[in-house]
């Protein structure tokens, strides 16, 4: 909980970082997305290299490559 995760949208090749949140403290536009998300709870316990395959909003399938995970601490 409150690690910050970058990975790569392999389809695209762009790059996201964020905060793993709980729900109360989420808030995409300060790039903290709620566990309880699709994509959220697919990233918790990833370790860099691996991927999941994630839904996007128009239903197509997208692979997400975990490039790094850092240690954060809880939103205030």
């Amino acid at each position: 909980m409150h690690s910050h995760v970058t990975f790569t949208d392999e389809a695209s090749d762009r790059e996201y970082r964020y905060q793993l949140v709980f729900p109360k403290d989420a808030d995409v536009a300060e790039n903290r997305i709620s566990v309880l998300t699709l994509v959220g709870a697919g990233l918790i316990g990833l370790k860099p290299g691996q991927t999941i395959l994630w839904p996007d909003r128009d239903g197509r399938e997208r692979r997400l490559k975990v490039m790094s995970v850092e240690r954060g601490s809880p939103v205030t």
